[in-house]
């Protein structure tokens, strides 16, 4: 089938990644176990296994290896280690199959794959499994990416980044994804059987769905489970919190506002680690619109990346004239006399008691930190901030959760699963509260810094 061709000349895999999009009981497993047996075949291929969680993996993998050993398969398979933590399928030539934890920070990173399943993506809420399994096939020129899932919801991120990516890519003669999917029309009735067969292209298969079976659900199951798990179409959640209003926002760029006489503010905070941090800007037009697109300027990933962050922080104020917006209660606070110094600049016109040099710094206190958190939540919910669609940051958007606070509340620093990036959303709030608050930097603020003036005057 397509997702199976080789390139004729080079006689690598056409599509590095495969995608494909069914609703739910039309075969998703026979058609992954069987990719995953004809990969285990040839000498020394690795593959590995991923759900919406450790538990569901292994179930699978369980799953598979079962029907694996009632076939003529289990004769070329040398052990099978079902002890927790070291399940493995090894075959006599070499090769292996495990399931892996399907998170950022342990999803295969230690491993060099062939062939790399995600099974179930909609579930995941960041980009962060396919940055961290998708560089496990970087060594193999043969390598591919299977992702297979129904549709999602606004949570789904990374499901949503390869289904539109997917999509765009159906046409293009020269595309690295195979897209496959089933879906009926977005407007399409629930009680339109040729819509709801549109999605199902097992019904009526031996083995596949039980027609009669699938439109007693579809007649009395909700509306969204229908649309979701049976038509394949994408939905929007229950009790959603910001991601659905964040995924309906105008699309933006900064640099849209700069050219139409606009000015930026900066954002910065770190992980409450400190092993990493963002810097975010967010424009403001002159004329009295207020809807602020923002954008990432730089994400450390690492400790060592920091103080590299504060510097590009103050690049970035000096080169724009414009504020770094810090919390003074946050993770980033040490950051501000550093910041302050950097950014120091001589004052035209000092009045006398006063000092003579001011800094590009602008500290936001803890309770104005809870005001810029409320006034970012409103501003996304009522269109008012923009952005261009980056699955990083949607990606943290989506996943941040509150934290109460008295009557108030302020993003929660602390994501027990590591997969969020806090910094970033409370780096994006601070550039939008410094927008709406602090003005443009005043006139009387010299452009040379002071350690230039001074040296100017020797």
């Amino acid at each position: 089938m397509l997702a199976g061709e080789y390139h004729p000349l080079s006689g690598r895999p056409r599509f590095r990644t495969v995608g494909a999009s069914v609703a739910r009981q039309n075969g998703k497993t026979s058609w992954i176990l069987t990719r995953i047996a004809r990969q285990l075949l040839p000498h020394g291929q690795h593959v590995a296994y991923t759900a919406q969680d450790r538990s569901l993996a292994r179930l699978k993998w369980e799953e598979h290896v079962e029907i694996l050993m009632e076939t003529p398969f289990a004769a070329r398979v040398r052990d099978v280690s079902t002890q927790r933590n070291q399940e493995k399928l090894v075959m006599k030539n070499g090769s292996w199959y495990m399931p892996v934890t399907p998170t950022a920070k342990k999803a295969a990173r230690s491993l060099s794959l062939d062939l790399a399943i995600a099974d179930e993506a909609y579930a995941h809420t960041t980009m962060g499994l396919a940055g961290a399994i998708r560089n496990t096939l970087l060594t193999r020129p043969n390598a591919q990416f299977y992702l297979v899932s129904n549709a999602g919801d606004e949570t789904s991120v990374l499901w949503r980044h390869y289904t539109d990516l997917g999509r765009a890519s159906v046409d293009d003669p020269n595309a690295t994804i195979c897209w496959i999917e089933y879906a009926t029309e977005d407007d399409a009735s629930r009680f339109d059987p040729v819509a709801v067969r549109a999605a199902n292209p097992s019904a009526g298969e031996d083995g596949g769905v039980d027609w009669e079976s699938l439109m007693v659900e579809v007649r009395e199951s909700d509306e969204a489970t229908v649309r979701r798990e049976n038509m394949n179409l994408w939905t929007l959640s229950s009790g959603a919190g910001l991601g659905s209003w964040w995924n309906q926002a105008p699309r933006m760029t900064v640099d849209s506002v700069l050219q139409a006489g606009g000015r930026v503010v900066f954002g910065l905070d770190f992980e409450p680690e400190r092993n990493g941090g963002a810097l975010m800007v967010c424009a403001i037009s002159d004329d009295g619109v207020r809807v602020c697109p923002i954008e990432v300027v730089a994400v450390a990933d690492d400790p060592v990346s920091m103080d590299g962050l504060v510097q590009r922080a103050a690049d970035n104020a000096i080169a724009r004239q414009s504020w770094v917006v810090v919390g003074a209660s946050s993770p980033a606070a040490s950051a501000i006399p550093v910041l302050e110094k950097l950014t120091a600049r001589k004052v035209k016109g000092k009045k006398p008691g006063r000092p003579d040099t001011a800094s590009l710094m602008f500290p936001v206190t803890a309770q104005g930190t809870s005001r810029a958190v409320g006034a970012f939540h409103d501003a996304v919910v009522s269109a008012k901030i923009a952005h261009t669609g980056d699955p990083v940051l949607t990606s943290a958007v989506v996943s941040v959760m509150r934290r109460e606070v008295g009557d108030a509340f302020v993003w929660q620093r602390r994501d027990p699963t590591g997969e969020s990036r806090p910094s970033m959303v409370t780096a994006a709030t601070m550039a939008h509260w410094g927008a709406l608050t602090a003005g443009p930097v005043p006139a009387a603020v010299q452009t040379a810094p002071v350690a230039r003036a001074a040296r100017r005057r020797r």
